[in-house]
């Protein structure tokens, strides 16, 4: 699928299993800051072809042993320094996440780590990724795995950031339902 607004485009199926559920860009007033894809099991693709998106939240943040994990792929459009990126997620999950705000730190310090690897400066094309699951969220930087902010409830909490009622990215949430509401599942 390629994400319309920025013409990034995303592999069909990650390397673990996960499928291309959607694509979407995130906007920060006129700027096209990412272009972001969800990776979700067979399972999650199913509640998607239901039209619904409170089913596809809900199916995308179970994380049952059916469907372990969900997966956000972020590509730059736009270059954002370390803190700058890493602390426009914080904030998003912020509001989501019932547990200690030192928890979400250690998810931004991953995020921090990963781009100053690569000189501070997340520019066009840096690829993030972020695997979701019960355990917590799974950060890697081009490639490269930063570690896991373990804590219960992050994952979920930065599923939400894409698949709630005031996600950073509506366009997501559209290409996901369109493309899969479409296709019936065996």
């Amino acid at each position: 699928i390629q994400e319309y607004a920025t013409s990034v485009t995303f592999a069909p199926k990650l390397e673990d299993g996960l499928y291309l559920a959607g694509a979407g860009v995130r906007k920060k007033s006129i700027v096209k800051v990412y272009a972001v894809a969800m990776y979700s099991s067979p399972l999650v693709l199913q509640a998607l072809s239901k039209e619904s998106t409170s089913v596809m939240r809900n199916a995308a943040r179970s994380f049952s042993p059916a469907s372990p994990s969900t997966t956000f792929v972020l590509e730059m459009t736009y270059s954002a320094g370390a803190e700058k990126i890493a602390g426009a997620i914080a904030e998003s999950i912020k509001p989501r996440y019932n547990g200690s705000p030192s928890d979400i730190n250690e998810l931004e310090a991953l995020i921090v780590k990963g781009v100053n690897m690569k000189g501070g400066q997340a520019s066009k094309g840096t690829i993030f990724r972020f695997d979701c699951s019960q355990e917590g969220v799974r950060v890697s930087v081009d490639g490269s795995d930063q570690g896991m902010a373990a804590f219960g409830g992050m994952g979920g909490a930065f599923v939400d950031v894409f698949l709630d009622d005031n996600a950073v990215s509506p366009s997501l949430i559209d290409s996901c339902v369109q493309t899969w509401s479409k296709v019936s599942l065996q």
